[in-house]
């Protein structure tokens, strides 16, 4: 096996957005035998579309302009959306995913635009490297907006190190300072190359280098194909290659192993060394037997297909331009390496952007083949479960031209088909147990009703039902209940009993109010019904139910921190960005080492670090936590608040939704 590659291009910071480091770190093997995802077909498979006319997505066709097939047989569309994408977008409207995890979720959103940059420093020149970095820079800045993520990835890392993010600073900074980051014409590089010297395999060193590049797109590929079905698009810097021809290297034996050479405790190769770990003639065997027997010529083909099951568009860049061959040799030879990155682009719908000085405008173009795409669904009429791989053909009705669109996908085989039923009668079963503490907290989301005038959250304090009741956003921003109004509040048990009623007013100019209503000994779950009145906006109305928290923490007040930063009692759990949250858990005046943390609605920790203090209010103990939403994207989350008593310990959960 050939040994690990480096990796130019390291993670800084734990999942920070795009904060790669120009350095020299091994990367970890990589998976590439993982298949393709493949859809049954009684599920809707996603085409997306792109008609061009003039380089240019052409804008305002209907669904009745499009005929889809599969396999040369008609298809109803069931779904059709055009969806746009703007250049020169504003800086402050990107946010970088908080996470590894996070930037995959955001990439399955079938509207996101996907990119990744795939830098091929072992066929770039330092001269190519150099001249590209403005134009890739300039299209980063111009083409990524709110609903677009992108990657960098160099053959010095794997596919584990796939880190989507959206602001581009920081990778501009790094283009910036090591723009000479292409390795082409640099010789012994790295230790890979300095063993086969050693072991008189030098030959083989062209093949090394393809063996890797392949290796990262092959693996690249096959992720990207997991993470979703629509169209992504792999920006391929490379001067282009060579592809060797059928093996006929199998029985060569290089020129015969230099004398005694081995790797010195400093981690250097030395010849004469007899230290442990030395190369020795086995190594050098096994490497040359693995590289000789590669057919890069099936494994390109291999790479089409693959990409075209997985829908990956190869956008090649190659940051050489314009040459001038002085010989025949090197016309083959240069001829040769433009038609490797014109087959790669043609057979998956891309452009190939070579024999060009102007590489900004390349880049450009690429921007303009993906400034739309209209996206088709469809129930395949093939339900056969054969696992073969079908055709997609996209054209326009009337004339008939064939679309650029998605090509294939593959259907999955009968053993496929059972392990899915499998996989859904064993969710279904664990659906139908009692819910987690997550699909328990996320519950309460469900009552942010749209187009609710009022929300409402009760909290049962010690022996006081707190009630919050609060405009929506939207009523605020259209100027109504702006006078205020009158609240009346009825509260019963579940059996419908009266408990009290009680009145207050919702202040004009204020948003929200809070009522405390006096509970005695009742037990619960409390019934609560609030309205509030006013004569020009008549009456808004909601309701709620309260049960009372057991165990450490009690039921949570919530509050929301604008500009000025003052806590404002919040009925709905519904925030922007802009906003901070700040929520109050009544805790045992014994709890000790109070914590807490961000998650997502899938119950996974975020890189977000939430401030917890203990204050007391009235006597009483409360766990306070805040939360600055800004770096969140919009979506669903929990804060989680945990604490310990002794040897028990205890947690709670409050989920909120943000908005942009």
């Amino acid at each position: 096996m050939v040994a690990s590659r480096g990796r130019l291009f390291r993670v800084c910071a734990p999942f920070v957005g795009a904060a790669l480091c120009l350095a020299t770190l091994l990367a970890a093997p990589q998976d590439p035998q993982r298949q393709p995802p493949f859809r049954t077909a009684t599920n809707l498979v996603r085409v997306d579309a792109y008609p061009s006319r003039d380089g240019r997505i052409i804008e305002g066709l209907r669904l009745e302009d499009f005929e889809l097939l599969e396999d040369g047989v008609p298809q109803k569309i069931e779904s059709f959306e055009y969806v746009a994408y703007p250049q020169s977008n504003p800086v402050d409207e990107r946010r970088d995913p908080n996470s590894q995890r996070e930037g995959f979720q955001l990439a399955a959103d079938p509207t996101y635009r996907v990119f990744v940059i795939y830098l091929d420093n072992l066929h770039v020149h330092f001269t190519g490297s150099h001249n590209i970095r403005s134009p890739l820079i300039t299209f980063l800045n111009r083409v990524l907006g709110s609903k677009d993520l992108f990657a960098v990835l160099t053959t010095r890392q794997g596919v584990k190190d796939l880190i989507f993010a959206q602001k581009t600073d920081f990778i501009e900074e790094q283009l910036t300072q090591h723009w000479d980051w292409g390795r082409g014409a640099r010789v012994l590089d790295d230790e890979e190359d300095q063993i086969l010297e050693v072991c008189g395999l030098s030959a083989l060193l062209p093949r090394r280098r393809l063996h890797a590049v392949f290796s990262d797109l092959e693996a690249l590929t096959t992720k990207l194909g997991e993470i979703r079905e629509e169209r992504k698009n792999l920006l391929l810097i490379s001067n282009g290659w060579v592809l060797p021809a059928a093996p006929s290297l199998a029985q060569s034996t290089g020129r015969g192993m230099k004398p005694t050479p081995g790797i010195t405790n400093a981690g250097k190769i030395t010849l004469g060394s007899s230290v442990p770990g030395a190369v020795s003639p086995k190594m050098c065997e096994d490497m040359r037997a693995e590289l000789a027997h590669i057919d890069f010529q099936r494994r390109l083909r291999d790479l089409l297909q693959l990409a075209r099951e997985s829908n990956v568009t190869f956008y090649s860049l190659r940051p050489t331009g314009l040459v001038a061959p002085v010989t025949p040799a090197l016309i083959d030879h240069d001829r040769t390496q433009v038609d490797s990155l014109r087959v790669l682009s043609d057979n998956t719908d891309g452009l190939a952007i070579v024999n060009t000085n102007d590489l900004t405008r390349g880049a450009m173009r690429i921007a303009d083949d993906l400034s739309g795409m209209y996206l088709l669904g469809y129930y395949p009429t093939n339900s056969k479960p054969d696992g073969r791989v079908r055709r997609i053909t996209v054209r326009l009705r009337g004339s008939g031209e064939v679309v650029r669109a998605r090509r294939e996908y593959r259907a999955p085989s009968a053993e496929e088909v059972a392990a899915m039923r499998a996989a859904r009668d064993a969710a279904a079963a664990a659906a139908a147990e009692a819910p987690s503490p997550v699909v328990a907290a996320l519950a309460e989301l469900k009552r942010l009703r749209p187009g609710a005038a009022l929300h409402t959250r009760g909290a049962v304090v010690g022996d006081q039902l707190v009630l919050t009741t609060e405009l929506a956003a939207a009523e605020i921003e259209a100027g109504r209940w702006k006078d205020g109004g009158e609240l009346q509040v009825v509260l019963s048990g579940t059996n419908g009993d009266l408990i009290t009623t009680a009145r207050a007013r919702l202040e004009p100019g204020q948003r929200s109010a809070t009522i405390r209503l006096p509970l005695e000994k009742a037990a619960g779950p409390f019934a609560a019904v609030v309205r509030l009145r006013n004569q020009a906006q008549g009456t808004a109305e909601d309701g709620i139910t309260v049960t009372r928290a057991t165990g450490l923490f009690g039921d949570p007040l919530v509050f929301r921190l604008a500009t000025p930063t003052v806590p404002r009692p919040a009925g709905s759990i519904h925030f922007r960005r802009t906003e901070r949250i700040q929520v109050r858990w009544p805790a045992d005046p014994a709890l000790e080492r109070p914590a807490a943390r961000v998650l997502g609605r899938d119950g996974v920790p975020l890189e977000l670090a939430p401030t917890v203090a203990v204050r007391h209010e009235d006597g009483a103990p409360f766990v306070v936590v805040d939360l600055n939403l800004a770096p969140l994207t919009a979506g669903e989350y929990l804060l989680e608040v945990s604490g310990a008593k002794g040897d028990t310990s205890g947690s709670a959960l409050l989920a909120f939704r943000v908005s942009r």
